[in-house]
């Protein structure tokens, strides 16, 4: 049986779309060809970068305390954030330093991160996860909490430490292949050290034996709390 001859040569068919096919089945078809075109515009990401500007608020007694001494150990205010770090398909890892200026003192974050990142359409939805260090930048004046009058309160006389380990949630829309603009949440678990407190130099002996009698003075205190913020995020990518 001698083999079927092909089907003539159509000047106007459509590359890519079989001729033999039901016109619903073409409309299909083209419509899934034009969604991978515009797919096509979102390049393969390798590289983040991003910047985070929002508010936190920080309890660094929610859950314990034990001898902290810091009159006012829960405080709110603005948050700022840079991190940057590689992304592989939909898992992304990172580096952040975060900087919270709080009413009551001021607070560093160096964390590390990782997470998934989901793309629909033009929209990443990021599930993750972080944890570092945290160190009390500066207290204010009178933070340190003692029933001594001659208690220090110079800003640097509480020296607080610790680390931190949170959850985060964003939300971030490609405005182009290499710039986008989202929103994001996290929560924190905080767990802070304060060593032994140095009397200043210059305190005179009557104050200096006040001091040394307080027993806020004399042991470490240690806190474990709780901290809640958001961000704008403004992220830069490069990839391939």
């Amino acid at each position: 049986m001698p083999p079927s001859a092909p089907p003539p040569f159509d000047p106007n068919a459509q590359p890519g779309v079989d001729p033999n096919a039901q016109p619903g089945e073409q409309a299909t078809k083209q419509k899934l060809d034009e969604a991978e075109r515009e797919d096509s515009g979102r390049r393969f990401e390798i590289f983040w970068a991003d910047l985070h500007l929002g508010a936190s608020y920080i309890g660094m007694n929610q859950l314990s305390e034990d001898a902290l001494t810091v009159e006012k150990p829960s405080s709110f205010g603005p948050m700022f954030g840079i991190g940057a770090g590689l992304r592989l398909v939909v898992f992304v890892a990172g580096v952040r330093a975060k900087y919270n200026a709080l009413s009551a003192f001021n607070m560093w974050q160096l964390n590390l991160e990782a997470g998934l990142k989901f793309p629909i359409d033009r929209v990443d939805i990021l599930i993750g996860g972080h944890g570092g260090y945290s160190f009390v930048g500066s207290l204010g004046e009178g933070a340190v909490a003692s029933g001594s009058a001659a208690a220090p309160t110079l800003r640097d006389a509480v020296k607080v430490r610790g680390w931190n380990a949170g959850v985060d949630l964003a939300f971030d829309y490609y405005v182009s292949p290499a710039f986008s603009v989202g929103l994001g949440v996290f929560g924190d678990f905080l767990f802070l050290q304060r060593p032994p407190i140095e009397i200043p130099a210059g305190t005179p002996d009557e104050a200096r034996v006040q001091i040394q009698a307080d027993p806020n003075y004399q042991l470490s205190g240690t806190s474990a709390g709780m901290q809640f913020g958001g961000a704008l995020r403004l992220g830069f990518h490069l990839g391939l």
